[in-house]
């Protein structure tokens, strides 16, 4: 026995799930950018006061593993790419001590400018508000820091005249007013007036859909009030001056796409054939969708509001124009995984409801259905670009038939539609025995899941004799997954944003390929 040369002890990833099953700790880098991918809510096993305690710390360690910057650049990357909002302002209000005395620490709060792909977390003028509101909850009392206040006031200077008026929040708490109190920004000459107008509170919105539309509505209600039309009168006035507005908007692409979809309930109200006509085809303008980067579920929120609002006779142009934008949303997948494929869903207890904070309606616990629409989703959109055969797995596992011709959105209802047909514990392995029953060779595998199983599904992946390649997509930010790291054909995909469609085409070549993307991201 050596008496000097002791043995170090080595620290192992393996650890236990939430479901007692076996599973790896992700490393520092991976966790941060799980918990930034699925935001900050309470899931199923963590409240949201626990994941904000693992996001100060995962935030620490990476800061120690790869560097403050890295974090900076994950939290834009984050913002920008994935459309995560809340998640990035606690993050970035956690970062803030870490930047004390780096030159890149004004930049990591700087205006992101989405034309030359370069800046901070404020891809927005209210992100800077949500950023602050959150850090002084944390540290009540206390300065902003010197990076934040720097990188704030340069925000501002660089904002148009249609943003600081878009993005005044006269309403709330923080308003723009009160970052231009605290940063003490100098705007330009031809911008003096702008901010002049703003802190005397009498900067108006333009060019948007909702003040064009309250001017409508204030309009109209000055001429009823003044007698000059009566409220029957009224009424048709109305609708009218609200058409024209959204005609105007729509023919000079003035609207945003989100903001097309948020309305699209307003315009098909409205009744216009022709309206309903020209919304249609910027909703479904490819290059439109790909600029707005918005997120294929967004598109389904919608399909899901005007499904349940209008009948399907007074829909059906829209719900089939909703299904075209979705697929338009997603990237070609078909010619990048050759081969037989098989996209597994986890359709665990898990996946439906939530432990922590539940919402109760006349005494009926209500359930978060939200990672399993979330699983739907992405594997119906995995199995449909990519031909490959669809399972859900639970306590057992089986195969879920669809027809190729269907739209995204029906293969994912027919997912839905098996809840509970096998159990709802989290027995990942019974899928791969399914596939080695059936001698079902397959050459990859998605797994769209919380990866916290019951088993021990890594054994069950390496017994499988197709040695896949296995893409585990995580939907709830949790510390751990069901391979270790030291597993060569294994590739972890983070959250549901448009994406981990396009990480999943280059995983195989760089399985680093997300962290690769996080340091190309520009600051400054």
């Amino acid at each position: 026995m050596a008496k000097y040369n002791k043995r170090t002890s080595v620290r192992s990833e393996k650890t236990v799930s939430h479901e007692r099953g076996t599973g790896y700790n992700l490393t520092p880098e991976f966790e941060l950018i799980n918990i930034l991918a699925n935001g900050i809510q309470g899931k199923f096993y963590e409240s949201e006061e626990i994941q904000s305690k693992r996001l100060r710390d995962v935030i620490d360690k990476t800061v120690a593993t790869r560097g403050a910057e890295f974090v900076a650049k994950a939290l834009v990357y984050a913002r920008t790419e994935m459309g995560q909002r809340s998640v990035t302002h606690l993050g970035a209000s956690l970062l803030a001590p870490h930047l004390s005395g780096s030159e890149v620490g004004k930049f990591v709060y700087s205006k992101y400018h989405r034309r030359d792909d370069i800046g901070g977390v404020v891809y927005r003028l209210d992100d800077m508000l949500e950023i602050i509101a959150c850090y002084q909850h944390l540290n009540p009392g206390k300065r902003l820091p010197n990076s934040m206040t720097k990188g704030f006031k340069a925000a501002l200077e660089n904002a148009d005249a249609y943003e600081i008026a878009k993005y005044q929040a006269s309403n709330r708490a923080i308003s723009l007013v009160d970052v231009v109190n605290l940063v003490h920004p100098k705007p330009s000459e031809e911008k003096e007036e702008v901010f002049n107008s703003l802190m005397e509170g009498t900067l108006s919105q333009f060019d948007t859909a909702e003040d064009k539309q309250s001017s409508a509505g204030r309009e109209v209600a000055d001429k009823v009030k003044s007698g000059e039309i009566t409220e029957e009168k009224a009424e048709e006035e109305l609708a009218e001056a609200k058409t024209d507005n959204w005609k105007e908007l729509i023919h000079t692409k003035k609207i945003g796409y989100l903001s097309l979809l948020r309305n699209l309930r307003n315009i098909l109200k409205l009744g216009d054939s022709d309206l309903e006509e020209e919304a249609l085809k910027l909703l479904v303008n490819k290059e439109f969708i790909v600029r707005s980067k918005v997120w294929p579920h967004q598109i389904d929120l919608a399909l899901e509001v005007i499904r349940d609002e209008f009948s399907s006779t007074d829909a059906h142009r829209v719900l089939g124009a909703l299904n075209t934008a979705y697929e338009r949303a997603i990237p070609n997948l078909t010619e990048h995984f050759p081969g037989r494929t098989a996209v597994v869903v986890d359709t665990s207890g898990s996946m439906y409801g939530m432990s922590w904070n539940p919402l109760y309606v006349n005494g009926v616990k209500q359930h978060n259905r939200a990672p399993m629409e979330k699983a739907s989703l992405i594997g119906a959109t995995f199995a449909k670009a990519t031909g490959a055969d669809l399972y859900q797995f639970a306590t057992d596992a089986r195969a879920v038939k669809y027809n190729p011709g269907d739209t995204v959105n029906s293969i994912k209802d027919n997912i839905l539609r098996g809840e509970g047909r096998v159990g709802h514990g989290t027995n990942l392995s019974t899928a791969f025995k399914l596939f080695s029953r059936n001698r079902a060779m397959y050459d990859r595998v998605f797994i769209i899941s919380d990866m916290q199983t019951a088993d021990n599904a890594g054994r069950a992946v390496r017994d499988y004799g197709a040695n896949p390649h296995i893409y585990n997509i995580h939907l709830c930010g949790y510390k751990s997954t069901i391979l270790p790291k030291s597993e060569k054909k294994s590739y972890q995909l983070f959250g549901y944003g448009s994406d981990i469609y396009e990480l999943a085409k280059k995983v195989e070549i760089n399985p680093n390929e997300i962290i690769k993307e996080i340091e190309a991201v520009r600051l400054r």
